[in-house]
């Protein structure tokens, strides 16, 4: 999306009815220029509607403020790109097959993902309205104890940022937030490069916001923002909240670890004090979490750590 696009858009939502003639002449194009980057912003699925005599209309303003992410990213001291793509196969895979040309702590945003993935592989159902990024960070050395909770840190951060909202979210170990006990949030978190040496991490956040309906196979399961809470999320707000909550904390992250923030981390996680299934075989009760977010179990009499593998609560 061209800055003209944007500014077009920014146009269109900040104001009812916008002339393609005031346009043509703020953006000192012609009216035919201004005419097919309308139809560019519809073929992305921006809802606008031309009328005799009014102009254009966008009628569904519950979109992704571009230019508002492009302000926040230019003050930014980490943040360095946004990326929005209308439709791609998955934010995540945008960023492996292109990341030796892309900044590091660029933004990648996706407002449909025809192929997302969960982890291990599964399929990822996409929703509209959601929240759907993933942020590149490059680095110089890969810490391999630091990285593998960074999972576990991104869920806090957007545990935190529903929380400002007032929603009752909970985390549930290692990458789920949980709303009324079912999932509204995943987090995959990928590394690309050498364990030892330098290296790219990929963290992909999936949030699900203003979608009013889920599929049927997805009822027991899976939830939205608005489903639950019943009102309409802003959600430029939202992703602006959680990259300057992220930004915040990143420091504090690379210095301390996982263990600076493991106390507000329990306080929030749901599989504390319960049993749970590992890998859908073995059954454990979950009593703590370590220093490096690692679950620390009993099973069988004896005290386990668990730092990698699939966990479902026994409810």
């Amino acid at each position: 999306m061209d800055k003209k696009s944007i500014y077009i858009l920014k146009k269109l939502y900040e104001e009812d009815f916008v002339s393609g003639e005031n346009l043509a002449k703020e953006l000192e194009i012609s009216r035919m220029a201004v005419n097919k980057r309308i139809k560019s912003l519809q073929e992305m699925g921006f809802a606008i509607v031309s009328y005799k005599k009014k102009g254009y209309q966008l009628v569904d303003k519950d979109i992704i403020r571009v230019w508002e992410i492009e302000d926040f990213i230019s003050k930014s001291e980490l943040f360095k790109d946004f990326l929005y793509f209308p439709q791609i196969d998955s934010t995540n895979n945008y960023v492996k097959e292109n990341q030796e040309n892309l900044k590091s702590a660029t933004v990648v945003y996706a407002e449909r993902q025809n192929a997302g993935r969960g982890r291990l592989g599964r399929s990822w159902t996409d929703l509209e309205k959601g929240v759907k990024m993933s942020i590149f960070l490059r680095l110089e050395v890969i810490d391999i104890e630091k990285v593998v909770p960074l999972t576990l840190f991104t869920g806090l951060i957007v545990n935190r940022v529903l929380r400002k909202y007032k929603v009752q979210s909970f985390i549930k170990w290692s990458n789920d937030i949980l709303l009324n006990g079912k999932k509204v949030c995943g987090i995959l978190t990928e590394l690309s490069g050498e364990i030892e040496g330098a290296g790219n991490v990929i963290i992909g956040i999936g949030l699900n916001v203003n979608a009013a309906s889920l599929p049927d196979e997805l009822l027991e399961i899976a939830t939205t923002l608005k489903k639950e809470i019943g009102m309409d999320f802003d959600r430029t707000k939202i992703i602006i909240e959680i990259l300057k909550e992220f930004e915040n904390e990143l420091e504090n992250f690379k210095k301390y670890g996982f263990s600076h923030f493991r106390d507000e981390y329990k306080s929030y996680c749901i599989n504390l004090g319960r049993e749970i299934i590992i890998n859908g075989e073995k059954k454990a009760f979950c009593k703590d979490i370590g220093q490096n977010g690692e679950l620390i179990c009993v099973q069988e009499g004896r005290e386990i750590k668990i730092q990698t593998g699939e966990v479902t609560i026994r409810w």
